[in-house]
């Protein structure tokens, strides 16, 4: 199993430049389209995400920086945020929303029941 010290130097530093936003257009897509053939490479990405503490803190931009990262490497092919994404995580979040909402409702039902 790969271990924090076990990442190759180049791959941590440029790792960290592509989840900071200080590489260019083009490194960035460099780098996607290498996730998705350099084995090396994404072990050393998913190592440095797993490893990071701060991840609760991170900015929404950092935090799609990575979403783009994962779904590239795994579907082979250099993706780009669209408005089909963004429709599809607000179906999932609205999903997720009403299914906590009508769980509150059956809790709340319950209490009132047995209250009185």
């Amino acid at each position: 199993m790969k271990t924090l010290e076990s990442i190759s130097f180049q791959n941590f530093e440029l790792i960290e430049e592509y989840l900071n936003g200080k590489l260019s257009p083009v490194e960035s897509q460099t780098l996607l389209r290498r996730l998705t053939i350099d084995h090396e490479l994404r072990e050393d990405f998913d190592l440095v995400v797993e490893m990071s503490t701060d991840m609760v803190s991170w900015p929404i931009e950092k935090k799609n920086r990575i979403r783009i990262a994962f779904a590239t490497r795994h579907s082979k092919a250099v993706v780009s945020q669209s408005k089909a994404n963004l429709a599809k995580d607000l179906v999932a979040y609205g999903t997720a929303t009403i299914a906590a909402a009508g769980l509150l409702v059956f809790v709340s039902g319950l209490f009132v029941f047995f209250a009185s």
